[in-house]
């Protein structure tokens, strides 16, 4: 197991140029790509659901012409 973790480790660090950096410019590295990935993240889970539940009323309303009844489009999407 040790073994293979390392091995991951340089596969990381050698496709990220990261072998090249010093520990303080890893740490720093890994910060920041840690904060941006937490932000895409939380980003997604605040506001995907809502974004999908009106590109559904959209396309509802350009597949058939009409708005649709919201009621049941908000409970398929409360479903899945």
């Amino acid at each position: 197991m040790k073994g293979y973790l390392g091995r991951q480790r340089m596969k990381f660090e050698a496709t990220f140029a990261f072998t090249m950096l010093e520990p303080w410019e890893k740490l720093l590295c890994m910060i920041i790509f840690t904060f941006f990935t937490l932000l895409v993240l939380s980003g997604l889970y605040r506001y995907l659901p809502e974004h999908l539940f009106i590109m559904q009323k959209r396309a509802s309303y350009y597949l058939w012409g009409q708005g649709g009844d919201e009621r049941i489009l908000k409970q398929f999407v409360d479903s899945s």
